[in-house]
């Protein structure tokens, strides 16, 4: 396999990439809306489109590394050495400038995704916050009552406590 060939295969294998990661922006907005609405069919249905996402990143992250051991071993660097700013130094134009853009879009869309991310998990983690402190205040206002004898010792009743709304 020639050089050439080699770049416009990682080329295309890094705006294969790119385009997959805005697609999971996507999802991820859709996932946070599902939360806020609490459609819970709708978040099963977004995690498993996150899934197939998700899957197809890892099989195009394993074509890329091949693609850049195999071209690292053709220029004789070492495959940890070579990463896409060396290899835009490294390549000849019209390559160098366009994989100076592929990677500036390339690391573009992983901060999003990963702004992204971060915001629906402080979401999640909040909504979880809020969800364990109504478990513990409606289990606390479901308090046994102890019953104390004169002999001194303690009898527990059955549970006794309020309903403060029938829907939570």
């Amino acid at each position: 396999m020639n050089i050439f060939s080699t770049l416009e295969q990682l080329l295309g294998l890094l705006k294969q990439q790119s385009d997959q990661y805005r697609s999971m922006l996507v999802f991820m907005e859709h996932e946070k809306n599902a939360a806020l609405s609490s459609d819970l069919n709708a978040l099963n249905e977004v995690g498993v489109e996150k899934e197939k996402i998700l899957v197809k990143c890892q099989w195009l992250e394993e074509k890329r590394r091949q693609l850049v051991t195999d071209l690292a071993k053709s220029l004789g660097y070492s495959v940890g050495v070579l990463n896409l700013k060396m290899i835009s130094q490294l390549a000849a134009e019209p390559y160098a400038g366009r994989f100076r853009q592929a990677s500036t879009e390339f690391l573009a869309v992983l901060s999003q995704l990963q702004e992204a991310n971060q915001r629906n998990r402080q979401f999640f983690e909040h909504s979880l916050d809020l969800l364990r402190s109504s478990f513990n205040l409606l289990s606390e206002l479901q308090t046994s009552s102890t019953i104390y004898y004169r002999t001194g010792n303690i009898r527990n009743s059955k549970s006794a406590g309020k309903c403060v709304c029938s829907d939570i």
